[in-house]
């Protein structure tokens, strides 16, 4: 069994538990109060530059010319959403610079971030990778599920835009291309390792389930 197919099967329920969050049921329905949705945004940038400063740090330590160009590319490609998609985004919202620096970062967040860098300490690169990839693969999963399950709404929601990034093309075989990745330079590890991946995956997702919560608290 490929580590990627052992990871969703115990994941998918905590994936799952996630497609009923309050916050993405009413982005769906476009019924979020545009206040959390803000705050959101600017939540997700910060996030979005600590992912970065963490893929930058795996590269850092990754000596396969392979590997490094993927890491390469997945750098590119996410700087490229931070600065040139959700920083416009933020702008259309009426978020200012002043705003994002005066808002506090959510405790789960900086939790979130500092255990990906500790298992990427405590493990090295593939620990890392895929802590990161849990990230990438659960907005997948989410978006697809949420969207079919809400799509009535969801046409005539003002975040459609939102499902429509995360189920696009470009984001699911960009996607695949990180599974593919962590499935190769996992080929050959042992069941003990394969067991602290897989805890490290559920552990990322349930700190995915708090944000959410969090994210709909005033």
């Amino acid at each position: 069994m490929k580590l990627s197919e052992r990871l969703i099967r115990e994941t998918e329920e905590l994936w799952t538990e996630a497609t009923g969050k309050e916050f993405l049921v009413n982005m769906a329905k476009g019924t979020l109060d545009e206040e959390l949705y803000k705050n959101y945004m600017i939540q997700d940038y910060m996030y979005l530059k600590d992912y970065i400063d963490i893929l930058k740090k795996i590269l850092e330590m990754a000596d396969d010319d392979e590997l490094r160009a993927f890491l390469e590319r997945i750098i590119k490609d996410t700087e490229y959403e931070t600065y040139k998609v959700h920083v416009p985004g933020l702008r259309s919202l009426g978020i200012t610079d002043e705003d994002i620096s005066s808002c506090e970062k959510l405790k789960v967040i900086s939790d979130y971030i500092g255990f990906m860098m500790s298992r990427l300490e405590e493990k090295g690169i593939l620990s890392g990778l895929t802590a990161l990839l849990q990230c990438s693969w659960n907005y997948a999963y989410i978006a697809k599920a949420v969207s079919e399950k809400y799509l009535d709404e969801l046409s005539e929601s003002r975040y459609k835009s939102w499902f429509d990034a995360y189920t696009a093309v470009e984001y699911i075989d960009s996607n695949q291309v990180w599974i593919d990745t962590v499935d190769e330079y996992a080929e050959g590890i042992s069941i003990d390792v394969a067991d602290y991946l897989c805890e490290t995956f559920k552990i990322c997702a349930e700190y995915e389930n708090k944000l959410w919560d969090s994210l709909n608290e005033k």
